[in-house]
């Protein structure tokens, strides 16, 4: 019976490799299947294959590991740069927040950072320290390449800590190829880049502590880095670490209370070098996320965070989920309930059942799948050295058409003209008021105009509720528009980009002139 289900797996893991390869191509659509049931399937079939040993300890000659390694970092950099040949113009939705704060966040320090969750004041003083160097534009894309480099190589070394080099380099492929982490990029979700490489590097520490007790002081500067730089990064590190601190001393029963004792005093300096950064503003900055992450428990769904959902994100890791699974598992025979398995169970859980922040998640989530996942392949690789390496190198190559072709059909979320447009407010007077009347336009306009920008639901200046805003996009009556404008100091211009969806009769009035046109952009200043 045992050896039947066996050769089930190993039938059943060619069928599906197959399977990735013709989506792949293009000649399969990925959501005619229910691929996530097939990968649990595959999974727990794999459970026959697993012995308590460890994963393949076999060396591989340096030469070849060397040049494999300088690939993989290879293929991370030109994923992220081929949508910047002839572009340059940043990707992702949040470039002008990130550019306003990068030239004005600490000098100015708007009400909508100190008290929001949008900038994190760690992720400002190290921007001010990039600032020396490197220009804007720079900051807002090339480093954001060489930081999402970085992240590969917190894969790498976390990995190669906890298993061996080879299962390393199969992880760092797996990066360098995931979907996810390549919409993160594109996203422009700098901050979960910076606070996830953070957070391998501290876990990286953690273990190399276990031999080398000093190092540990390394993780505790790092752990308190993740605080300062991304709150939610140290949400599910904090979580993780908690669950962490309190069973591994029980992995070594001799000194249980010590190492218990010894884990929670870590976690009070990691929390207390976290805490240096919000000193004088711990109410505003911290306290405030307390009410939105219980409710998050208590009304599950709610709070999603921008990003893909669920249902999208398990065909985006089709390559590998089966052997992130099968590596979860591989872990769990052994009882190594080490706190990679810890943090990829709880954030498995946040996920699923749509607690705080919950689509925001599938990126740490898919960092946590994609370590177990190069543990899962170094399983197979063991059992069938021949047939795994065929399966890896068929499922990587799939993973990177995959994300070769998302990175080629990569654009900007605004064209050259419409950026150019909302340059020409720089010309308008310096204490100008700039209404964005999307939210779609509203980070561009913030950071790119260089004037306090009035945004539907965001930064400081917006005085309308949800319903107000409804009725001045929708209606055609210009009494009302007027009436709605008239509240705002002025010098007071409004910034219409081409993709908003807006009633344009209300615009022809008397108290609103034409600045500025391109194509079917406006710029309007509002005279009455």
């Amino acid at each position: 019976m045992k050896n039947t289900l066996k050769n089930s797996f190993w039938q059943l893991t060619v069928i599906y490799t197959a399977i990735v390869v013709l989506i792949a191509l293009g000649l399969l659509w990925e959501y005619s299947l229910q691929f996530h049931i097939f990968a649990i399937i595959i999974a727990v079939l794999g459970i026959f294959i697993i012995k308590k040993e460890d994963t393949s300890e076999e060396t591989i000659n340096k030469k070849i590991h060397k040049w494999l390694f300088i690939t993989a970092i290879f293929f991370i950099f030109l994923i992220r740069a081929i949508p910047y040949i002839g572009n340059s113009i940043p990707l992702g939705y949040d470039v002008g927040i990130y550019k306003y704060a990068i030239e004005s966040g600490l000098s100015e320090m708007p009400n909508w950072i100190i008290t929001g969750p949008t900038m994190e004041p760690g992720f400002l003083y190290l921007m001010e320290f990039f600032k020396i160097f490197f220009s804007t534009q720079f900051i807002l894309t090339g480093l954001l390449i060489f930081f999402s480099v970085i992240l590969g190589l917190g894969v790498y070394f976390v990995v190669k800590e906890f298993s061996n080099k080879k299962t390393a380099l199969i992880a760092l492929f797996l990066y360098a190829f995931s979907l996810i982490q390549f919409k993160t990029f594109l996203f422009m979700y700098y901050k979960n880049v910076i606070g996830l490489s953070l957070m391998l590097f501290t876990l990286y520490f953690l273990k190399k502590s276990e031999n080398k007790q000093r190092l540990i002081w390394v993780a505790v500067i790092l752990g308190g880095l993740i605080g300062a730089i991304h709150r939610p990064t140290f949400y599910i590190f904090g979580l993780s670490y908690f669950f962490y601190a309190f069973t591994s001393p029980y992995q070594n029963r001799s000194y249980k209370t010590k190492k218990m004792w010894f884990n929670i005093l870590i976690g009070i300096a990691i929390l207390l070098v976290a805490s240096l950064f919000y000193l004088g503003k711990w109410m505003e900055s911290v306290l405030v996320l307390f009410d939105p992450v219980l409710q998050g428990f208590i009304q599950p769904g709610e709070g999603a965070g921008t990003f893909i959902n669920f249902f999208i994100y398990q065909f985006s890791v089709l390559p590998y989920l089966p052997f992130a699974l099968l590596g979860l598992f591989y872990f769990i025979r052994k009882r190594d309930f080490n706190i990679l398995v810890i943090w990829a169970v709880l954030n498995l859980l946040i996920v699923y059942f749509q607690f705080f922040f919950f689509n925001r998640f599938i990126i740490f989530l898919d960092a946590a799948l994609i370590i177990m996942a190069s543990v899962g392949f170094g399983v197979i690789i063991k059992h069938k050295k021949r047939l795994g390496s065929i399966l890896l190198i068929a499922l990587i190559i799939s993973a990177g058409v995959l994300a070769f072709k998302e990175s080629i059909n990569t654009n900007p979320l605004i064209d050259s003209e419409e950026l150019s447009l909302i340059q020409s407010l720089n010309k308008t007077e310096a204490n100008a008021f700039v209404m964005s009347t999307d939210s779609y336009y509203s980070p561009w306009v913030l950071g790119y105009s260089n004037r306090r920008t009035i945004a539907p639901g965001l930064f400081d200046y917006d005085t309308n509720n949800y319903e107000e805003w409804y009725k001045f996009w929708t209606t055609n009556e210009t009494d009302y528009t007027n009436q709605f404008l008239y509240i705002y100091q002025k010098p007071l211009y409004l910034f219409i980009g081409k993709y908003q969806r807006m009633n344009m009769g209300k615009f022809n009035n008397s108290c609103l002139s034409l600045i500025n046109q391109q194509n079917q952009s406006y710029i309007y200043k509002y005279t009455c």
